[in-house]
């Protein structure tokens, strides 16, 4: 008996390490497409067929098992639909499996029963804890009552009840443990992948990401043939700023002007903060002419935008922008940087808050 429940332990962990393996990049909730539910229902009704096969036999055609700790992982983590399709499976293969009987008469219902009473549990308002532990006192009734119809008050029903119940109780604790963990470390993952790519101020890309997407972007222009722009961005005089207001003002600042970057350029175009004061904007398909259309636009909406910095204070900013094309302004796009850094340095030589299309250093005088 006790190597049966051990191994349905083991089996009931290996399917949820598997599930995580397919789930852990999606968000755990009941908003998961149609498809995806009816394969979680039918996985889950799998495993508890399979809990069926290593099943302890009470009597010759009575077996207790952890058939429906797969239910309550679908109710718990998948909704309704995953639950009710879990519970037909697991229904229908006890009676097509085990014959027509009273106990599998008896299992088939007890399937729907506990299927339809987890579905509505989960639904309340309350901790998954707090809704696991409710589901597993609801599972040890319904599973005394219908015990109880097939075996009558007896020593054998006593002895039954209470071995599923310390074995259900055991097997459940450690299961939804190792689910919240593995949901936890998925969490945690899925936070330190998004602080290693963005800025922990603005919300846009960092400097990291910037040099990665703008590599494969980069081989992508070239082997489309596409026209690919850079701008470089930076604030004028934002060390005065600090010194004159401070560094909350300064922080506020630039979440603005991330703001209105993101407001400006295509959803599909790369913005990034590279740090301190400097921005940048990857344009994708984009002529050096419509960069400097884009990057007049941005320049004139931040001129004449007020940042509001407190009740009765608002500041007015301006930006310098140097910009480069490939194939426009340069025959490589390994260029870019360097080019795009050669026009910001000549807007902010030459006055700043203008924008500047690389030219061969020939022409700057």
């Amino acid at each position: 008996m006790v190597s049966e429940f051990f191994l349905n332990a083991c089996i009931l962990i290996t399917f949820i390490s598997i599930a995580n393996l397919y789930v852990k990049n999606k968000d755990i909730s009941n908003k998961f497409s149609l498809t995806l539910k009816i394969i979680a229902g039918v996985s889950s009704g799998l495993v508890g067929i399979i809990l069926m096969l290593y099943s302890v036999y009470v009597t010759s055609n009575i077996i207790i098992d952890f058939r429906y700790i797969p239910i309550l992982l679908a109710a718990i983590y998948g909704g309704f639909l995953p639950t009710i399709v879990a519970s037909i499976c697991i229904g229908v293969f006890r009676v097509l499996y085990f014959g027509v009987s009273q106990p599998s008469i008896v299992g088939i219902v007890v399937a729907f029963i506990i299927g339809i009473g987890f579905s509505i549990i989960c639904n309340i308002k309350s901790s998954r804890k707090s809704k696991w532990i409710i589901s597993i006192t609801y599972l040890f009734l319904v599973f005394s009552i219908a015990l109880l119809i097939v075996l009558g008050i007896s020593i054998i029903f006593f002895r039954t009840v209470v071995i599923y119940c310390i074995g259900n109780i055991g097997v459940s604790c450690i299961v939804f443990f190792y689910a919240e963990n593995l949901i936890k470390f998925a969490q945690l993952n899925k936070k330190l992948k998004h602080e290693a790519t963005k800025d922990f101020l603005t919300g846009l890309n960092n400097v990291r990401h910037f040099d990665k997407s703008f590599n494969s972007i980069s081989q992508l222009a070239l082997r489309k043939g596409e026209k690919l722009s850079l701008l470089f961005i930076d604030i004028d005089f934002f060390k005065s700023i600090n010194d004159t207001y401070g560094h909350s003002v300064g922080d506020t600042v630039l979440k603005g002007l991330a703001d209105i970057l993101i407001d400006i350029v295509r959803v599909f175009d790369v913005v990034s903060r590279n740090g301190g004061e400097e921005f940048s904007i990857l344009l994708l398909d984009c002529s050096s002419s419509h960069a400097i259309e884009i990057a007049e636009r941005l320049r004139r909406k931040v001129e004449t935008h007020k940042f509001n910095i407190s009740d009765k204070v608002n500041l007015s900013i301006t930006i310098s922008i140097g910009v480069a094309t490939y194939p426009d302004t340069t025959n490589k796009t390994d260029y870019l940087l360097e080019d795009a850094d050669t026009a910001l340095y000549e807007a902010k030589r030459t006055g700043r808050n203008k924008v500047v299309l690389y030219k061969d250093a020939d022409h700057y005088n």
